[in-house]
């Protein structure tokens, strides 16, 4: 099992970033928002990214369980784009969905 966050800032952005978070989580980037559309999750509402930010809008803040052929198992949006799904509504998805959790 692996963690993945996806987000549109730049690779150095980042980098630049990462410890602000504290997640010890592997960290993409998605400037052409090619994984937010493979997943249909391109906003299209009114929170578009501004002038200055590289992408040309912002995805829907999602968190998803994938399986390793790249099926959705879980997913869960936030109206929010603060807010992210509550950790342990996440556990108990990984829980149900996944035959063994290794934390």
């Amino acid at each position: 099992m692996q963690v993945l966050t996806v987000s549109t800032d730049s690779p150095e952005d980042i980098a630049a970033e990462r410890h602000l978070h504290g997640l010890q989580a592997r960290m993409l980037s998605d400037v052409e928002l090619k994984v937010t559309d493979a997943f249909g999750l391109r906003n299209t509402g009114f929170h578009s990214a501004p002038l200055s930010h590289e992408s040309v809008a912002l995805p829907v803040p999602a968190t998803l369980l994938v399986d390793p052929e790249g099926r959705v198992l879980w997913l869960d949006l936030s109206k929010d784009y603060q807010r992210r799904s509550d950790p342990g509504v996440v556990l108990a998805a990984m829980q149900a969905h996944f035959d063994t959790l290794e934390l």
